[in-house]
């Protein structure tokens, strides 16, 4: 690319990124910071990446995209290092999940929790029957709802 190409994309890009960022209220350098900090918290929430260990025999193999579908299934009771339920470190982690694509339920939770307390533990219905017949999410067994 030449130089003067380069110097113009520059001239236009520039203004272009200051203009979206106003777009959002993010006029300050402060509220830029903060709303950029807000997205990688939520990209925190939404991934999970890291490694699992437990002294129980567990069998856990499954995919869940965005949420919204799970297909496979599996039982996890243990602990989990690295970057999950938006946390970052070496914590306990359980799972309980049956999915099917157009149905899935998940019981899961992170850190802190007694698998013998289901106000503890969280659970959700998921894909187009989860979601369709199971609104909200519901807490475990003789939990409040």
């Amino acid at each position: 690319m030449h130089r003067g190409r380069t110097q113009s994309a520059w001239r236009v890009a520039l203004p272009l990124a200051a203009a979206l960022c106003a777009c959002q209220g993010c006029a300050t350098i402060k509220r830029i910071a903060v709303f950029t900090y807000d997205r990688v918290n939520d990209t925190g929430d939404m991934v999970d990446l890291g490694i699992t260990f437990s002294k129980k025999r567990c069998l856990s193999v499954y995919a869940c995209g965005l949420g919204l579908a799970t297909l496979g299934g599996g039982y996890f009771d243990g602990y989990y290092a690295g970057l999950g339920g938006g946390r970052l470190g070496i914590m306990r982690h359980y799972h309980r999940t049956v999915g099917l694509l157009a149905y899935s339920f998940e019981e899961y939770a992170w850190g802190q929790f007694d698998i013998n307390d289901p106000a503890t533990l969280n659970r959700r219905h998921v894909g187009p029957i989860g979601i369709l017949f199971f609104p909200r999410p519901r807490a475990c067994r003789g939990g409040p709802a």
